[in-house]
């Protein structure tokens, strides 16, 4: 038996009622088709801002596009209100010194996109990966953005997703002959204007994390 989510919706999954974990997990076995164009342009944007140290031109550009854009159906036109409050909830997030004053290595294409607990395979997929060149080191970090107006992480759900991002990304490193930061795996909720880097000190976290990867199994054979 194959156990895969990604890693947003386990975040979610570990806080929800019976009922919503089951749905959570009949949608990762199943996902939906119609879902994918959520936030295609505010990802895409916000991605290419933080690669850009943070430049916010390229938000300003895609709020323009979007407040542009003629659309019709309800869908459409809830989908470019939210993506348009997400911008302007974005550009009120603060990065890190450390992205916005060093030259970020964008690693664009990555076979391993997942990292595995407690035979669970979870599906990281971050946004952005880079290395960063200090004191003669190269170093490694990564971004994971969740956008969700109606399910915005608290500190604790946020510094999950960060470590999780860590593991994998510690799991990669070597490949690209860097050394794994913790402060620059990072999460951002963007409704929830919040960035959180990953704990230094994993094992708690991991441990949580391997639990609910066991109420994964357990519910995916019945969901």
């Amino acid at each position: 038996m194959e156990y895969k989510i990604s890693i947003n919706p386990l975040v979610t999954f570990s806080k929800g009622t019976d009922s919503k974990k089951r749905r959570i997990i009949r949608d990762q076995k199943n996902p939906s088709v119609i879902r994918v164009g959520w936030y295609q342009t505010t990802r895409a944007c916000i991605k290419k801002s933080i690669s850009q140290n943070g430049n916010n031109n390229e938000i300003i550009k895609g709020l323009e596009r979007l407040k542009d854009k003629v659309v019709e159906k309800p869908r459409q036109i809830q989908n470019k209100d939210v993506s348009i409050q997400a911008m302007k909830k974005y550009l009120n997030i603060e990065l890190p010194e450390i992205l916005k004053n060093h030259n970020l290595n964008i690693i664009k294409k990555r076979e391993t996109k997942s990292t595995w607990i407690n035979g669970v395979e979870i599906v990281v997929s971050p946004d952005v990966v880079f290395t960063i060149d200090y004191g003669g080191e190269r170093y490694i970090g990564g971004v994971k953005i969740h956008l969700s107006k109606g399910d915005i992480f608290d500190l604790n759900e946020s510094k999950m997703v960060a470590t999780i991002l860590n593991k994998h990304i510690s799991e990669i490193a070597k490949k690209y002959n860097a050394i794994p930061l913790p402060e620059i795996c990072l999460s951002i909720d963007v409704f929830g204007q919040r960035i959180i880097s990953s704990s230094k000190k994993p094992e708690r976290i991991l441990k949580e994390v391997g639990n609910i990867c066991n109420e994964v199994k357990q519910i995916w054979n019945v969901a």
